[in-house]
């Protein structure tokens, strides 16, 4: 026995190493992994309106917090705002510490909420993997589109490519479209608002799926703590398990409501047009600084949204029945128009506008995309001016 009694013990001991230095199972590792959605609150900026969602994992083993972001980019990259309005946008995947992302939402005042994931061990370590060579400087950049390629939909994408089953949303969600969703996020700042509807096209106005919806992080949000996951061996089990408020919503002043936003301008201008107009016809002549102001801005908008509807990617803008209204044209006889008028002559611009900013105005009605009620007084106030300079005009050769 004394022989054998070390034997026994160096094989005791020499079993235990070997298993310590054994390789972890991919099932133990992802046991000890929690993957959460992050979502954070819209806040005062344009990019900021409609939130912003990230992921985040936990390694309980070794205390680390990594947060995937989709949503970086460089606004001091070269030609940034060239290739933003040709939709050549590039965003790319990133991690860091959460420390570090939630010092950077915490000083914006916007809430950050975490909603952790109910993934089984192998389906957090398969969308672990997958985020690490996601953020590979081979794989992290991404072609950004707003409504069908964001920081919501690849969280979604990546989400569902892990889970063993498919999701399942209990509850209806209404068809609103797209606009309906701008609408919502930027009613309180008009301006930027006013902007966005310049810009969308018809499509923006078709009733868009739940999917589609998604890209707005606060929906996306919402759905997932309804989701169900129904897995691909019959059991069923939510998507989110608990919820946990990281940051605070702090509550901002409300400022007092402004008269200077579009709709109080636009009636001004139009007050403004009708008042002009009458004392034009008190002295029979016609007023070409205005006219000269309001083709200039007509023709300038018409530049971008021309520029836009032909030239650009981003989506929804090709479809923009505006460039009807908004084109380079006024911008080409602007100068011809505006001698005509000092020279208090007919014009034959002002003839063919006129014509055309009535069929504007009536197709406004039955077009599939939605006009901003500015823009129609817009088109109204250059209507009035049209139509002013041909009857003073057909005044001036009756008197003759």
């Amino acid at each position: 026995m004394k022989k054998v009694f070390p034997v026994i013990v160096f094989l005791f001991c020499w079993t235990h190493v070997w298993a310590d230095r054994s390789p972890v199972s991919g099932d133990s590792l992802g046991r000890e992994l929690q993957v959460s959605l992050l979502t954070c609150s819209p806040g005062e900026e344009i990019y900021r309106y409609y939130g912003h969602s990230a992921l985040l994992i936990r390694d309980n083993a070794s205390g680390e917090a990594t947060v995937y972001n989709y949503g970086l980019f460089d606004f001091g990259a070269p030609f940034f705002i060239w290739r933003f309005m040709l939709g050549h946008t590039d965003y790319l995947c990133g991690a860091c510490p959460l420390s570090r992302f939630v010092a950077s939402y915490s000083a914006d005042g916007t809430s950050l909420r975490e909603d952790v994931l109910n993934l089984t061990s192998a389906e957090a370590l398969r969308l672990q993997e997958a985020l690490q060579e996601n953020i590979l400087p081979q794989n992290a950049v991404y072609r950004y589109s707003f409504f069908y390629d964001n920081c919501a939909t690849r969280i979604r994408d990546q989400v569902e490519h892990c889970i063993d089953g498919e999701l399942e949303y209990p509850f209806s969600r209404k068809e609103v479209s797209l606009r309906d969703i701008v609408h919502h996020y930027s009613a309180t700042h008009p301006w930027s608002l006013l902007g966005q509807d310049l810009l969308l096209g018809a499509e923006a106005d078709v009733p868009a799926d739940r999917k589609i919806q998604e890209f707005a992080p606060l929906v996306l949000e919402e759905d997932f703590c309804n989701a169900v996951i129904h897995a691909s061996d019959g059991g069923r089990r939510p998507l989110v398990k608990s919820s946990v408020l990281l940051l605070p919503e702090v509550s901002i002043p409300q400022e007092a409501s402004s008269l200077f936003n579009p709709w109080v301008v636009s009636l001004l201008l139009l007050a403004i047009v009708v008042l002009v107009t009458i004392w034009d016809f008190y002295r029979r002549r016609s007023c070409w600084m205005l006219d000269a102001f309001l083709l200039l801005a007509q023709g300038l908008v018409g530049v971008v949204i021309t520029f836009m509807f032909f030239f650009s990617s981003h989506p929804t803008v090709g479809s923009n029945w505006l460039v009807l209204l908004f084109n380079p044209l006024p911008l080409v006889f602007w100068w011809y128009t505006v001698r005509k008028e000092r020279a208090g002559c007919s014009c034959v611009y002002h003839t063919v506008a006129r014509l055309w900013l009535f069929l504007f105005l009536c197709a406004t009605y039955v077009i599939p995309q939605y006009i901003s009620p500015e823009v129609k007084v817009l088109a109204l106030c250059l209507l009035i001016r049209s139509m002013s300079h041909h009857a003073i005009f057909a005044y001036q050769l009756r008197k003759q």
